[in-house]
């Protein structure tokens, strides 16, 4: 009898001792999930206005201005209580870098849409951004659709599979026409 107490207070003294430690656990990870900074580092270098701040200072040519929205960006940091690698990482010159590098991809970006619908040549403007290389091949495929879009307005407007230079003008002022609408 006295031996089925002392089993029966060992048992009860470990349950509860599991219970103390589950509930130990469980604050250490509510602690844990509070240090969980509201923002990380990639959604404040991706901040709209960030980006848009960035991309008119890479445009302008004003380092002093990137430089002014890194500062932001380290201050929402610190605000937002974000780990020490983080915030070591906001003041890196490779975080510049990367707001940069993004800052020119959006600008080449919008330079090749102008120049797409106006039908100007952008061979200068892949020299110019170098950092949309990885897009080259699909803004090619874009201007080749977009030649062969004409074209066949050409060969609609002439009634010929070769279309003659007067066809081909119609078709681009048609097409010029068309994008400024």
């Amino acid at each position: 009898m006295k031996k089925a107490l002392v089993v029966l207070a060992i048992i009860i003294a470990a349950t509860f001792s599991w219970f103390a430690y589950l509930s130990l656990d469980a604050d250490k990870r509510d602690q844990d999930a509070a240090q969980v900074p509201l923002i990380t580092v990639m959604e404040i270098l991706h901040a709209s206005d960030l980006q848009q701040g960035v991309k008119q200072a890479v445009k302008n040519g004003n380092v002093e201005a990137v430089d002014s929205w890194m500062a932001e960006a380290r201050e929402v940091g610190q605000a937002a209580n974000l780990a020490s690698e983080d915030m070591d990482y906001l003041n890196s010159e490779t975080a510049k870098d990367y707001v940069i590098f993004n800052a020119k991809r959006q600008l080449y970006n919008e330079a090749f849409e102008a120049r797409y619908y106006a039908l100007e040549d952008v061979e200068a403007l892949k020299e110019q951004y170098p950092e949309a290389k990885d897009l080259f091949p699909r803004t090619d495929a874009l201007i080749k659709k977009r030649d062969d879009i004409i074209q066949q307005i050409a060969v609609a407007i002439s009634g010929n599979e070769q279309p003659d230079e007067a066809a081909l003008e119609e078709a681009r002022k048609q097409w010029l026409a068309q994008a400024a609408n």
